[in-house]
């Protein structure tokens, strides 16, 4: 019966990786979409909160496996890479490589947020018990 288990738990564990970098990809081909259709850097920064979203329902999906978060950088980082290749009008690489580390920044964010809330709903939980 435990081995069923472990099984289970496994597979779970190939699913949430996967899930996070078929994520992280599809979210940096959307940011690459994004720069390639001329929008503006400063409206590409709203892509932090796709982001965001992934890492922290990943992070809560896995029950806390922060290790998992990052591979969602490692989906992501095969267009990131592409992207901080391009130049703005000045000839500097700053603003695109500003894109992705705000794409870093709302991973990161994301697995924070996830972190806080379910130490949040642990106490809270403890609290319940102890009445």
């Amino acid at each position: 019966m435990k081995e069923i288990s472990n099984q289970r738990s496994h597979w779970k564990t190939i699913r949430i990786i996967l899930a996070a970098l078929l994520g992280g990809f599809l979210l940096s081909f959307l940011g690459f979409g994004l720069l390639w259709s001329g929008i503006p850097w400063h409206t590409q920064l709203i892509m932090i909160l796709p982001f965001l979203l992934l890492s922290y329902g990943i992070l809560r999906w896995s029950r806390g496996g922060i290790g998992l978060c990052a591979f969602i950088g490692i989906g992501a980082a095969p267009l990131g890479l592409l992207i901080m290749q391009f130049r703005d009008t000045n000839g500097s690489h700053l603003m695109t490589i500003l894109i992705v580390t705000g794409w870093l920044i709302g991973i990161c964010a994301g697995c924070y947020w996830g972190k806080l809330s379910q130490e949040s709903s642990v106490n809270s939980s403890k609290d319940v018990v102890s009445y």
